[in-house]
């Protein structure tokens, strides 16, 4: 298996109103019709809509991947909407409505799993290793969301404050409202599990799980264990693709580095270029676009405002950032049309999180080894990791590939955090507690059994 996409989908629709969120997870009576679930049709329309869930404008498609990098310092913002500007001064409040619909867009998706892992084994007729091939994809989505959750709101300590871990659709509104937070450990365990479920029940997905267990450990600094796993995605015949630019095409062109991605059309469109691109010819808004912070650290001669001292010799940089007149703009989506492919995690990302576990447990030769291609593909030279003074070294040079070789794809803020640098780099010194997100105020004045994280 080399590819796994999420193409153009039908969106199922599991509820009605959203009874002011209520971690906007829609009790089970609440399904628009009692057949939603009466016909294998049925179980795969509703695999569409859990589908759907991922590409929501507030999910893969949109403010999921813009929060993730504009609370860091590679990007800022430029636009007009100002809880965006909240996000980029790291300034957030409760209140912030679209981190409300950041919230609630990724709890609708794990609703839908969660309607999904309930009803689907009652369908009558189902085949059943039609249904078990569901049921697999609904746990590792709901693994997948449950960490893009704890990355941003949870605390990293194991018996911190994490998310409210909801498993099964609730019967009833007010049952709905009496969720409250699981530690961080005992969200971490659920989605262990949800990976291991859904590796015994879609083999097929057996490359997306391993690889989204590789990047789990990796958070968890489990280094031999995100290196087992990545070492093991990496034998499975994955490929960096010849060019970097190739992962970035206007339609989504398949590539061998393609793990799992996102497939969207001009009609099932996302946001991420048009956002990122410049007015005019470029063809978007420019509501976020690269910082100077970025630019610098890509081309250390740049100056601001002079288009001409931007002189990256990292191909990346040069893909990642371009001019229009004086205006500099995020260039990595080739459109403002929506149509590209977005990918939730590729082979590249595998060889750093691979690298990453290597020179934390002070095998910097093995580091330097699984580094080198990424490295080279940029027309960069390398590292020579095993020279340097001291493992963190090596490791604060891979941390660097990492910002150059994901950039916009939303891990320069969870990376700050889980490195506990945030606060330096940032200068968020008396403002701590803006490294985790806030509950959603909204989401309080229903659940009144869920803690704030502290601060807000």
């Amino acid at each position: 298996m080399k590819l796994q996409t999420i193409g153009p989908v039908l969106l199922l629709a599991l509820g009605a109103a959203a009874c002011n969120s209520v971690l906007d997870v829609q009790p089970i009576n609440d399904v628009d019709t009692k057949d939603a679930f009466a016909t294998p049709a049925n179980a795969r329309a509703a695999l569409a809509g859990l589908y759907d869930g991922l590409q929501s404008t507030a999910y893969y498609g949109g403010t999921f991947l813009f929060f993730s990098d504009l609370s860091g310092d590679d990007v800022r913002h430029t636009g007009t909407f100002t809880t965006y500007k909240q996000v980029d001064v790291n300034s957030i409040t409760a209140d912030n409505t679209t981190i409300e619909g950041l919230w609630d867009g990724l709890y609708r998706t794990v609703g839908r799993a969660n309607i999904m892992i309930e009803r689907v084994g009652g369908v009558p007729g189902l085949d059943p290793a039609a249904r078990d091939s569901m049921l697999g994809t609904a746990h590792f989505i709901r693994a997948l969301t449950y960490h893009n959750l704890i990355k941003l709101f949870g605390d990293s300590a194991s018996t911190g404050l994490g998310v409210p871990l909801v498993l099964v659709p609730p019967p009833d509104i007010p049952s709905a409202g009496l969720v409250t937070r699981a530690t961080t450990g005992e969200v971490y365990t659920q989605i262990l599990a949800d990976l291991a479920q859904a590796e015994t029940l879609n083999p097929a997905l057996l490359g997306p799980i391993r690889a989204i267990r590789a990047r789990v450990f990796l958070y968890r600094e489990n280094w031999a264990g995100a290196e087992a796993e990545a070492e093991s995605v990496a034998a499975m015949g994955y490929a960096l693709a010849p060019n970097y630019g190739d992962l970035f095409t206007a339609n989504g062109t398949a590539t061998d580095e393609d793990i799992f991605r996102i497939e969207f059309t001009a009609v099932d469109f996302n946001l991420i270029g048009y956002y990122y691109r410049a007015k005019g010819a470029a063809g978007g808004r420019r509501e976020i676009t690269p910082s100077n912070v970025y630019l610098t650290a890509c081309s250390p001669g740049f100056t601001a405002g002079v288009p001409a001292s931007y002189t990256p010799v990292d191909l990346r940089c040069q893909w990642n950032a371009k001019f229009q007149g004086t205006t500099v703009y995020g260039s990595k989506y080739p459109t403002g049309d929506g149509a590209e492919d977005l990918h939730v995690i590729r082979f590249a990302e595998i060889l750093l999180i691979e690298a990453e576990a290597e020179a934390r447990q002070n095998k910097l030769g093995e580091a330097e080894a699984t580094i080198t291609p990424v490295r080279t593909r940029a027309g960069m030279p390398a590292l020579q990791l095993d020279t340097l003074p001291a493992p963190q070294f090596a490791v604060d040079a891979i941390l660097q590939e990492r910002r150059f070789e994901l950039t916009y794809e939303g891990d320069r803020w969870p990376d700050l955090v889980r490195t506990g640098r945030a606060v330096t780099v940032l200068n968020l010194v008396g403002r701590e507690f803006q490294r985790l997100y806030p509950i959603p105020l909204n989401e309080l004045d229903v659940a009144p059994g869920l803690l704030q994280n502290p601060g807000y």
